[in-house]
């Protein structure tokens, strides 16, 4: 039970960071370390991070409909944290 929800949390970092890359990799000409350094000193890698994380609306969706519900679980809890970490960088 425990280790669905720690899967479903794995998953929704693994598709986060997927997005994050595949977003730099298609608009950006720089490489994704630079890209990164200067969306965050235009303190705008907050919306990086919710781009990025979009790719986890259907994963959740495709866990329900196969009846994973500790996997969309451990799927939210990342989002849930996900959002207290933009909301760190929007302010600080």
């Amino acid at each position: 039970m425990i280790k669905e929800k720690i899967a479903g949390f794995i998953i929704g970092v693994t598709g986060t960071l997927a997005g994050i890359i595949f977003f730099i990799m298609i608009f950006s000409p720089e490489s994704v370390y630079y890209s990164l350094q200067s969306l965050f000193i235009q303190k705008k890698l907050g919306s990086l991070l919710s781009v990025g994380s979009l790719i986890n609306i259907p994963i959740f969706f495709i866990f329900l409909k196969f009846n994973k519900v500790n996997y969309a679980y451990g799927l939210i809890s990342y989002l849930l944290l996900l959002v207290l970490i933009i909301v760190l960088l929007k302010v600080l």
